[in-house]
């Protein structure tokens, strides 16, 4: 043996914290080992890399089925409870001062575009004296989703005024809160829109 073996030799029994206890005797030595391979107590259990991989695979589809539930939610809540509420307005129904129809002039583009509201609309339903109108097209001002207003009585009014017939689409004009009459509202026709489109063209 080298001296150099010595040397090493001799720093590792001195860094040796058990070199001052007395040697275990073969009889105690052969006991603990017999005790250890033994007790069941101090089996632990070993976690392969593989056991979080099989939980996590186990957790996949869960949390791809909730991922879908909550995509089709948001798509489908709309449409089943019918989105925002459409805004609703009211507009008096035309008032002429006793004018009679054939005493209007001859409706003009110009008439048309002095309105302070002009559209188009579906006549939703007519209850009573209430009509509901549905906007399906704004031409000029500020015009609600919905608009509602009294029905025009055919039989009392100055003829002015059209009455409007549930499922029927009109061409609509306002002017302070108040349906124009004389010819600027009245059914969506062929002739009427030309009028609001040389009124409000593009």
């Amino acid at each position: 043996m080298h001296d150099d073996d010595r040397a090493l030799r001799d720093q590792l029994r001195a860094a040796d914290p058990a070199r001052a206890l007395l040697p275990a005797s073969p009889t105690w030595l052969d006991h603990r080992i017999e005790q250890i391979m033994t007790d069941q107590s101090s089996t632990t259990t070993t976690v392969t890399p593989e056991a979080p991989r099989r939980a996590f695979r186990r957790w996949m589809p869960a949390v791809g089925v909730a991922a879908g539930l909550a995509i089709a939610a948001a798509i489908v809540a709309p449409l089943v409870f019918g989105g925002p509420e459409p805004t609703v307005e009211s507009l008096r129904p035309p008032t002429d001062g006793g004018l009679a129809s054939g005493s209007c002039l001859v409706l003009e583009p110009a008439t048309v575009a002095a309105q302070e509201q002009a559209f188009a609309a579906t006549v939703l339903s007519v209850q009573g004296d209430t009509v509901v109108l549905d906007v399906t097209e704004r031409f000029g001002g500020d015009v609600a989703d919905r608009v509602e207003v009294a029905q025009v009585d055919a039989m009392t009014s100055d003829f002015s005024g059209v009455p409007f017939e549930a499922g029927q689409s009109y061409l609509v004009g306002a002017v302070d809160g108040t349906i124009t009459g004389c010819g600027v509202t009245g059914a969506d026709s062929a002739e009427l829109r030309a009028v609001y489109d040389a009124a409000f063209p593009g």
